[in-house]
């Protein structure tokens, strides 16, 4: 399952209808769903919280998924939901649509529309009416919907899967790099760091204190969202190893986790600790990070440098040997959760628990993604989201 926020960081959306919805949703997801029953939350004439799910037949598969999707969305206190179901032959979403009408009435959540996609076409099962062919209805281009209008005037453009996604944000290592890197990290006594990502102590002999002035200079270089920044794959490999030690550190992890999101972890402007300190100095180029004495805004206004710190993170996880990556994509995970984006943290997510699945902070966002909660935020908490 996926959980995110709807609607974009700086665009308003109107849907007109659940044909506009069906067409603007795979913009919002920055993906098709493919085979899937996406429930989106509404309250009122606001949506919230989106959660998509892979087809199941099984029933009683379908009946636990749906009863846990109306959980969340009566823990978000959702007036009501959307259910599209997309499928490529006819009937395969029914058992899992029909199985979320049945838990949204069993959890007093009205189901506003429920809407079946498959290829170019979409039909409405519950409406009663003789007005649509059997076939369904064409859905209209995404040029004619003024909702997308936007995103096809743009360039924008959703990618044809998940599993793209997937490839965007977990690519190919940059072998040499990687190699190069591994050979510091092996010169500063630093051979395999498998065994010290699970949340401890760092067990290699090179603490990061020992080069802090320049490992927060090296931090404030890979989170530069400005056009000029320095590319993170021209950083000396002495830079990355010294990074990726850094990030063993769960204090600094920490710390440098909860000043790139603001209010999402128990810390503030006015926190004097000299790892906090080193941070909002690291996040020193990030514009949505307030400084010492002053508030830096909404991160709605900053969508597009935070895209950019994301990438470069993502360029730092490529750049470096593996088992020391866990760190550096649960830090891109949390980054992207707080922004709303589930599926880039899930994605993150699930590949620093493929290379150590015993690395406990990931397991926790984990947990708290697939409950549909934020990292450290408290369940029943406004949801946002863009106007209907």
């Amino acid at each position: 399952m996926t959980f995110g926020r709807f609607g974009g960081m700086t665009t308003t959306v109107r849907p007109r209808n659940p044909a506009d919805l069906a067409v603007l949703l795979p913009y919002q997801l920055g993906y098709h769903p493919g085979p899937s029953v996406v429930v989106i939350h509404l309250h009122g004439k606001r949506f919230g919280m989106v959660q998509r799910h892979d087809l199941l037949t099984d029933p009683a598969d379908c009946a636990a998924v749906a009863r846990h999707a109306m959980s969340v969305a009566d823990r978000e206190g959702a007036t009501a939901v959307l259910v599209l179901a997309h499928e490529e032959e006819a009937g395969g979403s029914a058992h899992l649509s029909e199985a979320m009408v049945v838990a949204a009435g069993e959890t007093d959540v009205a189901v506003n529309d429920r809407v079946v996609v498959r290829g170019d076409r979409w039909y409405a099962p519950d409406c009663g009416q003789s007005c649509c062919p059997a076939e369904g209805l064409p859905l209209p281009a995404p040029e004619d919907v003024p909702a997308v209008a936007a995103f096809v005037h743009a360039g924008v453009a959703p990618l044809p899967s998940r599993e793209a996604l997937v490839r965007g944000i977990v690519p190919e290592p940059d072998a040499a790099r990687v190699a190069a890197v591994a050979m510091e990290l092996a010169a500063l006594g630093h051979t395999s760091a498998a065994g010290a990502f699970g949340g401890g102590p760092s067990t290699s002999p090179s603490s990061w204190a020992d080069r802090a002035p320049d490992v927060v200079l090296w931090w404030t270089d890979v989170l530069d969202p400005r056009p000029d920044a320095t590319p993170v794959a021209d950083l000396p490999a002495t830079a990355l190893a010294w990074l990726s030690i850094s990030l063993q550190d769960v204090v600094w992890r920490d710390a440098l986790m909860g000043v790139l999101c603001p209010g999402s972890m128990p810390m503030t402007t006015a926190d004097d600790r000299p790892e906090v300190r080193a941070g909002r100095f690291a996040a020193i180029w990030c514009p949505w990070v307030p400084g010492d004495d002053a508030d830096a805004g909404r991160a709605e206004d900053w969508h597009d440098e935070i895209l950019l710190v994301r990438a470069r993170l993502v360029e730092l996880a490529r750049s470096v040997p593996e088992d020391v990556r866990p760190p550096v994509l649960t830090l891109l995970a949390h980054l992207a959760w707080w922004t709303g984006d589930g599926t880039v943290a899930g994605v993150a997510l699930e590949e620093s628990l493929r290379i150590d699945p015993d690395y406990r902070l990931a397991q926790l966002m984990m947990q708290l993604l697939a409950a549909g909660v934020r990292p450290w935020e408290e369940p029943g908490a406004p949801a946002g989201g863009a106007a209907a």
